[in-house]
């Protein structure tokens, strides 16, 4: 199969999602409008909103994968996104610890940015964990993988630290 047929598939499968999430909104907005109207618009479009982007996420899946499956053999590629991969995860171990060295939260806006970070890093944890676990798989070089497997590991410590921050009786953090 050559490249453009390649590239097709995968721009298609985003159309697809595209059109997917657009299909979901509609029902969403058919299904939402017989319900009885009680002055929250608001809430009924966020509704919507989430709707439409867990159908296009989920649809945008297969393109993705595939995508990177075809990308697999690229090295140049693989390095930039296990050394992206291990920056960020590094990073947000850094957010993670910073609570430490600051003490009380809130004094600036800068700390409520890395507050942010930080809680972003404990909940997407689980992804980030499969996705470097995926990238890891897929990679070509032994580098790559070292740095991919680098990111894991620092993602699973902040994992650790998610727990001990949300079940200890008082978090140090």
């Amino acid at each position: 199969m050559g490249r453009a047929r390649q590239a097709g598939l995968v721009i298609g499968g985003y159309v697809a999602a595209f059109g997917a999430a657009a299909l979901a909104g509609w029902a969403y907005d058919v299904r939402v409008s017989s319900l009885p109207y009680d002055t929250s618009g608001g809430m009924y479009a966020g509704g919507q909103l989430l709707q439409e982007l867990g159908v296009f996420l989920l649809v945008a899946l297969l393109p993705t994968l595939y995508a990177l499956w075809l990308l697999r053999r690229n090295a140049g590629f693989w390095n930039t996104v296990a050394a992206a991969s291990l920056a960020f995860a590094v990073g947000g171990l850094c957010a993670v610890l910073t609570p430490l060295v600051t003490g009380s939260p809130g004094r600036s806006a800068a700390l409520a940015v890395v507050e942010l970070l930080a809680l972003s890093q404990f909940l997407g944890m689980p992804l980030w964990f499969g996705a470097f676990a995926l990238f890891a798989v897929l990679a070509p070089t032994r580098p790559a993988r070292r740095m991919l497997v680098g990111a894991i590991g620092t993602e699973l410590a902040i994992g650790v630290l998610a727990v001990v921050h949300w079940f200890s009786p008082r978090p140090p953090f």
